[in-house]
């Protein structure tokens, strides 16, 4: 869903990339980042419940869950006709009606 095909899965990949891109405010980077953070965010919280409240998800419910916390913080971003950012909202199943119009 996200442009991270040369980021493997170790934390100094992620990291490296981080560093990369940080002051980036293309879309497709300030998705990359919103996912990565989402993704700490919710791993962490899953190891805290399995640790001090033994509540347990699959890893797709985790997936699921990352998923639809970025799906949402996109649907607040303001629509602003690039062709790359509208294919961006199709590929995460968000209509254009759905942005955040700004009047001026």
């Amino acid at each position: 869903m996200v442009d991270l095909d040369s980021v493997t899965d170790n934390w100094s990949s992620i990291m490296i990339w981080m560093a990369q891109y940080a002051d980036s405010k293309k879309l497709v980077h300030v998705i990359c980042k919103i996912l990565i953070v989402a993704s700490s965010y919710f791993v962490w919280q899953e190891r805290n419940n399995r640790l001090f409240s033994q509540k347990y998800r699959t890893p797709e419910q985790v997936a699921q869950v990352i998923f639809h916390t970025v799906r949402l913080k996109l649907m607040g971003f303001k629509d602003d006709n690039n062709p790359v950012n509208r294919r961006l909202f199709e590929k995460w199943k968000i209509s254009i009606e759905n942005q955040v119009n700004d009047p001026g």
